[in-house]
């Protein structure tokens, strides 16, 4: 992990040595002066102009300033499609201008390595290769699959297409898979040595997208999971396989600005879900929600806050269909605790100060375009999080909860990677059990 921290440090001291470092430009038009006349794009040669406009919040005739502006470029930056967006006011005559958005766009078709670390845990190392197209025909339709070997290797193809139908705002997506992933369950374990889930299956989700921030999908799951080695509890089946088809029901609410890493706007998240249809041994429910609010405090600064469950009900969960502490959830000061029950509930809290506002890097000998712009920036972080899961034949209360909190730095690199390193402390214990923390992507 040291070899890893002192990797990422070098590329941020030394990378504004080999290129040409250039501040993201200050929005300096004349605040709540005009409206907007015309929406001009440009720089998009593959991207169709229809999957930037259904991003951007301020339409013909809307009063511009220069906080939704930058709202609007944070949005078309959360594509994922483009190193580098910027949006330039252009008055007209009279009281209208144009807003002229200038994108960079993306390296979209590549193979790709596969690599990680499964649970944090950089003992479960994984890898392999893909193959991924990013915006097939200019749609930002997705089409990737990959493999890996190593820790829960798997075999995976994905077929992403945000509008289907474009008129009705219709969403497909597509995917079949193959994985051994190793047991989680600590109930599954009973003393004895652990196992591995061998699963197969596919899922079809069809959504629709109601307005820029309202999207609803349901989907269909088909799960044949067969345990290595069977013995009673692993599966529902005393056969050590259970085959089922599940469906689930979900909306979303999503306004945030920055996806990968946001300041302001709001999530909420509600889905439910139905496990096993028209069986007799599988046959349950569950109901979830993740809600999530950013509030800017100045320029770049925000403080942000997180709630989120899920609850059971109807028949026996599996195990393997537990929630837990410990994956992809984590309580940072227990950090590695795995926690296991049938439902779940956590909070966060997290401030953010930034140490080095957003900017771009220029490397013009690169030779390919879609590299030479590079985006960072680093933040400073302090935070606050609690949980807790439970078995449903037992009440919870606060004094089941688990709590710590902390401080950090995040980096905000190129092509939506976010890094994370934070020291957390479980609450009530002083520095000294502190955890040192390696993590990706935002908490919240």
């Amino acid at each position: 992990m040291n070899k890893f921290l002192s990797v990422i440090l070098s590329v941020l001291i030394f990378t504004p040595v080999f290129g040409q470092e250039v501040t993201v430009p200050k929005l300096t038009f004349p605040d709540s002066t005009y409206y907007v006349g015309n929406i001009i794009i440009v720089g998009n040669d593959l991207t169709k102009n229809y999957i930037i406009e259904q991003e951007i919040s301020l339409t013909k005739g809307s009063l511009i300033t220069r906080q939704e502006v930058q709202y609007d470029i944070n949005r078309v930056y959360s594509l994922r499609l483009f190193t580098k967006v910027e949006i330039d006011v252009v008055p007209d005559s009279g009281n209208t201008a144009s807003l002229v958005v200038t994108v960079n766009e993306r390296w979209y078709f590549y193979p790709f390595p596969v690599g990680g670390i499964k649970d944090r845990d950089f003992e479960k190392i994984y890898y392999g290769l893909g193959l991924a197209h990013n915006n097939v025909g200019g749609s930002n339709v997705q089409l990737y699959g990959a493999f890996a070997v190593g820790y829960d290797p798997f075999v995976s193809i994905n077929y992403i297409n945000p509008f289907i139908d474009y008129e009705n705002k219709i969403s497909l997506s597509l995917r079949a898979y193959y994985t051994e992933q190793r047991n989680r369950s600590l109930i599954s374990l009973a003393g004895a040595a652990n196992f591995d889930e061998k699963r197969s299956g596919g899922i079809v989700t069809v959504g629709k997208r109601f307005s820029l921030f309202t999207f609803t999908s349901f989907s269909v799951e088909y799960l044949n999971l067969k345990v290595s080695n069977n013995l009673a509890g692993r599966t529902i089946s005393l056969s050590g396989r259970d085959e089922f088809f599940s469906a689930q029901a979900s909306y979303l609410y999503d306004t945030r600005d920055l996806r990968e890493y946001p300041s302001a706007g709001s999530y909420a998240g509600f889905n439910i879900s139905k496990f096993g249809i028209g069986e007799k041994e599988i046959d349950y429910q569950r109901f979830g929600f993740d809600l999530r609010q950013y509030f800017p405090v100045s320029e770049n600064s925000s403080i942000a806050g997180r709630v989120f469950g899920s609850i059971a009900s109807g028949g026996v969960v599996p195990n393997y269909g537990h929630t837990f502490f410990g994956y992809n959830e984590r309580i940072r000061g227990y950090f590695n605790t795995i926690l296991e029950g049938e439902q779940i509930l956590g909070s966060t809290i997290e401030a953010h100060y930034p140490i080095v506002s957003p900017r771009y890097i220029r490397f013009d000998f690169i030779p390919f375009e879609q590299f030479r712009d590079v985006r960072y920036a680093v933040n400073f972080a302090a935070f606050a999080d609690a949980g807790t899961t439970w078995m449903r034949t037992h009440s919870v209360s606060l004094n089941d909860l688990y709590s710590g909190y902390g401080v950090g730095i995040h980096f905000l690199l190129a092509y939506s990677v976010v890094v994370r390193i934070e020291l957390g402390i479980p609450y009530g214990k002083n520095l000294s059990n502190g955890e040192l923390i390696l993590d990706f992507g935002a908490a919240l």
